[in-house]
């Protein structure tokens, strides 16, 4: 005799409508069940319901639903509880920034990497902080580090790259800015922005020709690409080009005219 797979009671009909009931389940129903479960014992959705990674996954529900004062006092509760608990650290940076509370957010991403030195995250999030703050010596430092570790763990990681090589054109070292967008072209081929940025510096050091061919690139990517479009015109016009700059005005005027 064939075992049933499904608990006492089920069968494929119900193991359909609880998966339907969850795909069409919104948000706030999400956080509602999630809080139910967590004040009541009887439910077994979660394993420990008073343990910290079940404060921490609420808090995370609060704050995608931006009330970020109840994510608080849960990532209060799980460092409470464990004290070592990187993740919540971090959740709880995400919180403050997004609260608008730098310093608060800076510690917690801080606090996460002493606890969790791998943290590719932890160290992204305090970089673009720390350029936020204009201190771009330390976020150089956080963007190196966060690419040491993401080529590693996760070669797709390739924002740190990105942003690190923009803080470089902006200092004007401009060799270490094309070497950064190079690397994040070479994780991310298909990455349109990258290669308007990495033209735009190309631009800037007089070399026109490679960056038209970047920002041709960009425009095979993504054809509707305004910014783009500009970028080569004007490059156009340093080199003299008069009618193919016209082109790319023109097809600009088309594009702003079809998204109207």
């Amino acid at each position: 005799m064939k075992q049933n797979k499904f608990p006492s009671g089920w069968d494929d009909e119900h193991v359909q409508k609880v998966i339907d009931y969850y795909d069409n389940q919104t948000e706030d129903e999400a956080v509602a069940e999630a809080e139910e479960a967590f004040h009541d014992e009887l439910v077994t959705l979660i394993e420990t319901p008073y343990d910290a990674k079940s404060y921490c996954e609420r808090g995370i529900a609060y704050h995608k639903k931006r009330e970020y004062d109840k994510a608080i006092t849960d990532f209060n509760e799980a460092i409470k509880r464990a004290p070592e608990y990187a993740w919540a650290y971090y959740n709880r940076g995400n919180t403050y920034r997004d609260k608008v509370n730098i310093d608060k957010a800076i510690e917690d991403y801080t606090k996460a990497i002493e606890l969790n030195p791998q943290d590719v995250d932890a160290y992204y999030m305090r970089g673009k902080l720390y350029v936020e703050g204009n201190e771009y010596e330390k976020a150089i430092e956080d963007f190196c580090i966060a690419i040491k570790i993401a080529i590693k763990l996760d070669p797709e990681h390739s924002d740190a790259s990105g942003y690190r090589a923009s803080l470089y054109g902006e200092k004007g070292e401009y060799g270490k800015a094309i070497e950064g967008f190079s690397k994040e072209i070479e994780l991310l081929p298909y990455d349109a922005e990258t290669y308007q940025e990495r033209g735009k510096i190309y631009v800037k050091m007089g070399e026109y020709d490679q960056a038209i061919a970047d920002f041709t690139e960009a425009i095979k990517l993504f054809p509707d690409f305004i910014d783009a479009y500009f970028e080569r015109a004007m490059t156009f016009l340093r080199m003299d080009m008069l009618e193919c700059a016209m082109q790319d005005f023109d097809k600009i005027s088309e594009l702003e005219q079809d998204s109207k």
